[in-house]
């Protein structure tokens, strides 16, 4: 077999073997997670915090604001409810465990891929396709499903609502436009239910006025490149071992590494206005 034959077969055999190793670590649940929590059958008077949401709660694609949390404040018990590609009818489907719990506080952060799938046609279908969704995520179901999942945890825990990150880094973006609708109506619904809410959205935009660098892309909702940003990315961070702020700067982004997920600098944004709500709670 001539040599450069058995370089490429043994190049693809490692790229194959790097593709499955960061697939596993995509797919893995979040360490404590309700379930954990009631098989750990840990009677401890300890407060008991539940964070619900996507991936950008999960925090293995990107940082993780919970395990900042944990490590701030040892004698809680913070649930990690934050499941990579989730939509607000997904968590729907999944409350029991976590109110098994009890927990005394719920942060929610829910919405992101509900943006994602209704910002154009191609997109929807993919998740709704992915997900197994009964439909298109759509602002209008996203409304009547936020409201649903909002009149279910607040009977019994004590709520605080988040506004969502930008995607991508360009404040008068399509996209960003389309973020806009939903953290109004989160804001709506805040108001509404006189709900605690966590400026997320607004804290993370006053951030990114600090970029050093020139912003290189706006967001782009093809599958390809949304593929080649996210899992460029998480192999730089898993095997190379680059950290996501480094990630995000050679892609001219200050706190998203993919134009979606939050770096180190975005993560502890999120972390310190939770960390201000919990303190004076």
């Amino acid at each position: 077999m001539p040599f450069i034959s058995i370089v490429l077969i043994i190049a693809a055999a490692l790229f194959a073997a790097a593709f499955f190793y960061v697939s596993r670590i995509i797919s893995s649940l979040p360490k404590g997670r309700a379930e954990e929590h009631l098989l750990s059958q840990d009677s401890s008077n300890k407060n008991l915090i539940a964070c619900i949401g996507d991936s950008l709660t999960h925090g293995n694609i990107g940082q993780s604001w919970v395990d900042y949390l944990r490590k701030e404040f040892p004698n809680y018990i913070f649930l990690n409810e934050g499941i990579n590609a989730n939509t607000t009818w997904q968590v729907l489907q999944r409350l029991e465990p976590i109110f098994e719990c009890k927990p005394d506080l719920i942060i929610l952060m829910i919405g992101t891929n509900d943006a994602l799938g209704s910002f154009d046609i191609d997109s929807g279908l993919r998740y709704k396709k992915n997900n197994n969704l009964p439909e298109v995520p759509s602002f209008e179901k996203y409304k009547e499903q936020l409201v649903e999942l909002i009149d279910k945890i607040s009977l019994s825990s004590k709520v605080v609502m988040c506004t969502l990150p930008p995607i991508g880094e360009n404040k008068d973006s399509l996209v960003n436009q389309h973020v806009k609708k939903f953290n109004d109506y989160i804001k709506l619904v805040a108001d509404d239910k006189n709900l605690s809410l966590l400026p997320v959205s607004d804290s993370l935009w006053l951030e990114i006025k600090s970029r050093s660098y020139q912003l290189k892309s706006d967001y782009n909702p093809k599958s390809f490149p949304l593929f080649r940003r996210v899992f460029g990315g998480i192999f730089h961070h898993y095997l190379l071992k680059q950290s996501w702020n480094d990630i995000a700067k050679a892609k001219g982004q200050w706190i998203l590494f993919d134009q979606i997920h939050l770096n180190e600098r975005g993560a502890e944004i999120v972390f310190k206005l939770a960390k201000k709500f919990i303190s004076k709670s």
